[in-house]
């Protein structure tokens, strides 16, 4: 049963559930930027911005990036204009479908996120790329100041190094609803394609170079739980920070005066962040209930020095603007993740359990979402093959309780120490889908044994023989194995690679037989 509600009673309003976006908006809700070296000198530089939906189009947007090597401490030396990929819009998804992706002037209040390039040439140096955008909305935990929103990523290059900045996982939480008084976990968790290690941290917003946002004061104030009028917590006057950006409580203890402990958690390892939002303004479109919250992911590169010591060097930095509007979501909870099994045990451990894993070695974790709200319908997705090598998802139609499947062999390669991947399950509740992101733990080993000389193929009968233009099997045991394709005549005319389960499949010509050999013997011209 979802617990009592608090509110602040001087705020109670008359609640409008699909709060219509402004008609007279033209605000910048987030922003982030990225780069990728392109040879040389040269980088292709990527501008992330998302807008309201009821403001300003993005062709009337018109960001030019400004870059220098002396920080802050100089005027810009230089800047360029951006230019609008074409095909990257992508409208925000939190409403449940009855109400669609709505976009648009009298609309109720939505995102939409478009991409930005140009291409920069960047000699040796210690880069400062930046971007500023007019039209911050008004905050209930900042001072919007100008207006202005900065965001910047930064680069160093000296040395000969090459590198491409971290970049945001694809289902990282940018601008979203979080339900007031529901326990929510998101994810910032970024990747980096050059295998640098990252760490997290929370910092303030930005209108300009060097210059932070300032955060407002809130005053003392007494919660009162609407169904007991006698039952209350008194809140002390509080300051914003970048680390406790919004009012964020846990409540214990026995009526007539219950306690409260913040509970805003962030994880400077992997970007989780916990939060259980306290305050809500029922008033339509209240700004009171938007908070901007910053995130800052560097990178670290580790190499030897010619005295033989390993050296780190801190080789760039990104950061993300993002926001979070609390909504009152009624009776719904934020689905769950139940108990998870690891390779098939009868025994579950807590999702937030670290997970062994050793290099070289398949694990199997098995997932399955839960929802206390009767007849909620759940969707699960990750991005473990986008953060973690030699992975594979095995997804499950939307349903009251889907069972999702991760399977991992880290390879042999890949250094001791933790590796995260997120699942997000969200459900089906209208107006507003609740929404969590959880963060899995692998612990990964290295082997205790040497790896096994290589084997003698093992021949695999495709079903049917002769198959059509698509074949589809999976080999016994599970594993990434390549995949030998034979001719009749014995002439190898492919090759393939199976998942981490052992399914594999491709499209080949008829009366193939399969063969594949684990691990696989050189190959001529490789």
């Amino acid at each position: 049963m979802k617990q009592p509600l608090l509110f602040i009673s001087a705020l109670l309003l008359l609640l409008g559930l699909l709060a219509t976006s402004s008609a007279q908006a033209s605000h910048i809700q987030a922003a982030e930027i990225s780069y990728l070296p392109l040879g040389g000198s040269q980088y292709k530089v990527y501008f992330r911005v998302y807008r309201d939906c009821g403001g300003a189009l993005f062709n009337s947007i018109n960001p030019r990036l400004v870059y220098r090597t002396t920080a802050c401490s100089t005027t810009p030396g230089s800047d360029l204009a951006m230019t609008l990929v074409s095909g990257s819009y992508h409208i925000g998804n939190d409403y449940c479908s009855t109400v669609g992706a709505p976009c648009g002037s009298g609309l109720p209040t939505n995102y939409e996120t478009g991409l930005f390039e140009t291409t920069i040439t960047l000699p040796a140096g210690q880069w400062t790329l930046s971007v500023t955008l007019n039209a911050r909305p008004t905050l209930g935990n900042v001072n919007a100041g100008s207006g202005d929103i900065y965001t910047e990523a930064t680069l160093d290059n000296r040395n000969g190094i090459v590198n491409a900045s971290p970049v945001f996982s694809s289902t990282s939480q940018v601008v979203s609803f979080v339900g007031w008084n529901l326990p929510t976990t998101f994810s910032e968790q970024a990747t980096d394609p050059d295998g640098d290690s990252l760490t997290y941290e929370l910092v303030a917003p930005l209108l300009g170079c060097s210059e932070p946002i300032t955060y407002k004061s809130f005053a003392s104030a007494t919660l009162v739980d609407p169904a007991d009028p006698t039952c209350y917590t008194a809140v002390p006057a509080t300051t914003y920070s970048p680390t406790f950006p919004l009012m964020s409580f846990n409540v214990t203890g026995a009526c007539p005066l219950r306690q409260i402990q913040p509970y805003f958690d962030f994880n400077r390892a992997n970007g989780a962040i916990t939060m259980r939002p306290a305050l809500y303004n029922s008033a339509v479109n209240s700004p009171d209930n938007k908070n901007v919250v910053a995130v800052k992911v560097s990178e670290y590169r580790r190499s030897i020095n010619s005295q033989g010591r390993q050296v780190v060097t801190l080789v760039g930095s990104i950061r993300r603007d993002m926001l979070f509007t609390v909504v009152d979501c009624g009776n719904n909870q934020n689905p769950v993740i139940a108990p998870i099994t690891v390779n098939n045990s009868p025994a579950t451990q807590p999702v937030t359990d670290v997970i062994p894993v050793v290099a070289g070695q398949l694990v199997s974790v098995r997932l399955r979402g839960t929802d206390v709200n009767s007849g909620q319908v759940l969707t699960m997705s990750s991005n473990v093959e986008q953060v973690l090598p030699n992975s594979e998802f095995t997804s499950a139609p939307p349903s009251v309780s889907p069972t999702v499947q991760i399977d991992w062999i880290p390879p042999l390669s890949l250094s001791p120490g933790l590796y995260y991947c997120t699942v997000t399950t969200s459900d089906s509740n209208c107006p507003i889908k609740g929404i969590q992101t959880q963060t899995l733990t692998f612990r990964v080993s290295s082997p205790a044994l040497a790896t096994q000389s290589a084997k003698a193929a093992i021949a695999v009968a495709a079903v049917p023989t002769p198959f059509q233009a698509q074949v589809s099997f999976t080999l016994a045991q599970p594993g990434i194995r390549p995949v030998l394709v034979f001719d009749q005549l014995g002439r190898q005319v492919a090759t393939l690679q199976s998942l981490p389960s052992g399914r594999c499949s491709g499209a080949l010509r008829p009366t193939f037989r399969l063969a594949y050999t684990w691990p696989a013997p050189p190959m001529a011209g490789r």
